[in-house]
This record gives C-alpha cells, structure tokens and sequence, in this order.
C-alpha cells in the first residue's frame, strides 16, 4: 500500500477539524453557563440564637429604668432611701449557694 501525501494532509486536516470543534464546544459550553454568585453561609445553634437574643435585649435599656434610677437618686440626695439589710443578706447568700451549686 503506498501512502501518498494527500493522504497525509487528509488525515492531518480530519485531526486539526476535531481538535478544533472539540475547542468550540468548551468556549459554548463556557458561555451558555451564567456565572456562579458564590456566599457564605452559617448555620448557627439554637442556643447561640438564643444567646444573640439575649445579648440583644441587654443592650437595650428599659423604659423605665430612667425613671427609677431618677426616683433613687431623688430619694438618696434628701436622706429618705433606706436599705433593707434583711433582703441585701437574702440575696448575697442566695448568689453564694447557687454559685456553689
């Protein structure tokens, strides 16, 4: 069998046609594609929601906080506030034993 150079340059030109329509449909493959928005998500715990909330709403002072501290400050400056040594020592043992606990 004698090959001849026409044979040659037909099977070259048969490679460089596939080559090249393999190359055509990756670029239409490419551009078809809409481009990927990429986010970050974070999936949080029920007990760190909860601890947002309530870092949240510490954060924030109650209406009428205003108002007592105003009343206290009313009644330290005229010598009329009195303490309640009962109910000072109740709650300073009561933050001991559950601290303890």
């Amino acid at each position: 069998m004698k090959i001849s150079s026409s044979t040659t340059n037909y099977v070259n030109t048969s490679y460089a046609n596939q080559a090249n329509s393999a190359a055509t449909n990756v670029q239409a493959k490419t551009a078809r594609q809409p481009e990927e928005t990429k986010t970050d998500n974070i999936d949080l715990s029920e007990k760190t929601r909860d601890l947002q909330k309530i870092s949240q709403a510490m954060e924030t002072e109650p209406a009428d906080r205003n108002q007592l501290v105003s009343d206290i400050k009313a009644q330290v400056q005229a010598n009329q506030y009195t303490i309640n040594a009962d109910q000072i020592a109740e709650k300073m043992i009561g933050s001991i034993i559950s601290w303890l606990v």
